[in-house]
């Protein structure tokens, strides 16, 4: 988390230059990605000072269903994640933590994640699109010769 003050919004997290979980399991192994979530875990477990925290075979289960399912994850994204999951911003726990409520965390994130993905897909676009170049001495040529479009 000694890297977490930077990631300020979602979308810093998702264009940082992170490698994804998937990329790292490819580069390292599957049992390594796995441990690293649920390194993640135990620290989320921890940090919470829970009642009811999680137990080694939830936190093992829960990295599992993290790994096979949001592969595409930055590590950068998992830390912000992580850092709004700790500050409270998915809610309360209610002193206990669950797979599920783990699980909702990731999905609640992904989804949030596509919007803004598609918002600068958008965005970028647009903004490609109107970069394109005005010929202008062919519009004056035209509006010279009396065909302009505004007649």
């Amino acid at each position: 988390m000694k890297h977490a003050g930077k990631l300020a919004t979602l979308s810093q997290a998702m264009n940082a230059p992170a490698p994804t979980l998937g990329s790292i399991q490819r580069e390292k192994n599957a049992a390594f990605t796995h441990a690293l979530i649920m390194g993640w875990l135990v620290y989320l477990n921890d940090i919470l000072n829970l009642n009811k925290p999680m137990t080694e075979d939830q936190i093992e289960l829960c990295a599992q269903e993290v790994n096979s399912t949001y592969y595409n994850l930055k590590m950068s994204d998992l830390t912000y994640l992580f850092k709004k999951i700790i500050s409270g911003q998915y809610g309360e726990f209610y002193e206990s933590l669950t797979i599920a409520k783990i699980l909702s965390f990731f999905r609640e994130y992904f989804e949030e994640r596509c919007e803004i993905a598609e918002q600068e897909s958008h965005r970028t676009h647009a903004d490609f699109s109107s970069n394109d170049a005005f010929n202008y001495s062919q519009n004056l040529r035209r509006i010279w010769n009396g065909k302009s479009n505004r007649s």
